[in-house]
C-alpha cells in the first residue's frame, strides 16, 4: 500500500514538473511583460519611422527637390585651381543630395596626376566637402616627370621647370634606386657647403652628379648669381662600381681641392673619382687635366702627373 502511494506521488509530480516546461506563465509574468513592451513601444515606433522616412526621401531624392549646391574644397592647394576642381566635381554629380554617387567623383578626381588622395563628404542639406591631398614634387625625373617626397614617380601634362628641384635622370622603372641614392648623397654631404642640384644613372649603371658650391649671401644682384652658379656647377664621376666608396673619398677631398684652386683663380669643371687610389681633376679655363694619386699633396694640383690605372 505504501508503495502504491509514493508511486502516485513520485507520478504526480512528473506530471507538475512537465506542465512546468510546456509554456504555462503565471498573470504577474504577463503584466510585467506587458509592462516592458509599454515602455519601449514609442522607441520602436520612432525607429520604425526615422527608417521608412529615410527611405522615402532616398526615392524622391532627385537633383530638383535635394539638389547639391555648394561644393568646398579643403586642403592646401599650391598647383590645383580649386574652381577647376569645384566645376569637375559639379560636373559629374548625376544625383541629389542622397544618390550622389561620390566613390565615382572621387575616382574621376584621383585621374589628375596631382592629386595624391582624396575623400568626399556630405554636408546637410546641400553641400559636399571635398578633401585634397596635393603631390608634393621633390625632384624632376627625366624630362617628363616629377618625385614626391615618397619616391613615386607621377606626370603632369605640364612641367613647370622654374621650380627650384634637382634633377634626377635614369632608366625607366630605375627611379626608386636613383632616389635612394640621392637621399644617400644629401646625407652624406650634409656638412658641405654644397648642392647636388643633378644626379645621373646612365644606361651603363654609372653614376655622375653635378654640385653647386654658389654661396647666394655672396652676389649683390641676380645676374652675379646667375653667373656664378654656372661657373660654380662641378660634374663629378663615380663610376659603376664602389659608388660609395668613391663618393666617401670625394668627400674628403672636396673642401681642401675647392680652396685650392679657389685661391689660385681656377674654376673646377670636373672631378673624376673613377681612379682605384686618386682622382682626375679639369679646370675649366684650360684643357689640361690634372692628375694626382692618393698620397700626393694637393698643392702639386697645379703639375700634370702620369696615373698608373685604368678608368671604372
Amino acid at each position: 500500500m505504501m508503495r502504491m502511494m509514493k508511486r502516485k506521488n513520485r507520478k504526480l509530480k512528473n506530471r507538475r514538473r512537465k506542465a512546468g516546461n510546456t509554456g504555462f506563465v503565471s498573470v504577474a509574468s504577463v503584466k510585467a511583460l506587458s509592462v516592458r513592451l509599454f515602455k519601449i513601444m514609442p522607441v520602436l515606433v520612432t525607429g520604425i519611422a526615422v527608417v521608412y522616412g529615410l527611405m522615402f526621401l532616398k526615392d524622391l531624392d532627385v537633383p530638383t527637390m535635394l539638389p547639391l549646391e555648394h561644393i568646398e574644397v579643403a586642403g592646401e592647394l599650391k598647383f590645383l585651381d580649386d574652381e577647376k576642381v569645384t566645376m569637375q566635381v559639379k560636373n559629374n554629380i548625376s544625383g541629389g543630395y542622397f544618390s550622389a554617387d561620390l566613390h565615382g567623383i572621387r575616382e574621376v578626381l584621383l585621374q589628375n596626376p596631382w592629386v595624391k588622395s582624396v575623400s568626399l563628404r556630405r554636408q546637410w542639406p546641400e553641400s559636399i566637402t571635398v578633401t585634397i591631398e596635393e603631390q608634393e614634387p621633390v625632384a624632376y625625373w627625366n624630362d617628363d616627370s616629377y618625385i614626391n617626397a615618397s619616391g613615386e614617380v607621377f606626370t603632369p601634362a605640364v612641367i613647370d621647370r622654374g621650380l627650384n628641384l634637382p634633377v634626377l635622370n635614369g632608366p625607366e622603372g630605375h627611379h626608386d634606386n636613383v632616389w635612394k641614392f640621392m637621399n644617400v648623397l644629401y646625407q652624406e654631404m650634409a656638412l658641405l657647403d654644397v648642392e647636388v642640384v643633378r644626379l645621373d644613372l646612365d644606361d651603363r649603371r654609372a653614376w655622375q652628379l653635378v654640385i653647386s658650391t654658389n654661396d647666394d649671401d655672396a652676389y649683390e644682384d641676380d645676374a652675379s648669381r646667375d653667373a656664378a652658379q654656372v661657373n660654380n656647377k662641378i660634374d663629378v664621376r663615380l663610376g659603376r662600381f664602389e659608388t660609395e666608396k668613391r663618393l666617401r673619398r670625394f668627400i674628403r677631398i672636396l673642401p681642401a681641392l675647392a680652396v685650392t684652386h679657389h685661391a689660385a683663380g681656377d674654376a673646377i669643371e670636373t672631378i673624376d673619382m673613377r681612379y682605384p687610389n686618386g682622382f682626375a681633376v679639369r679646370m675649366k679655363d684650360n684643357n689640361a687635366d690634372d692628375i694626382a694619386g692618393g698620397q700626393r699633396s694637393l698643392t702639386r694640383l697645379s703639375n700634370t702627373h702620369k696615373f698608373a690605372g685604368e678608368e671604372a
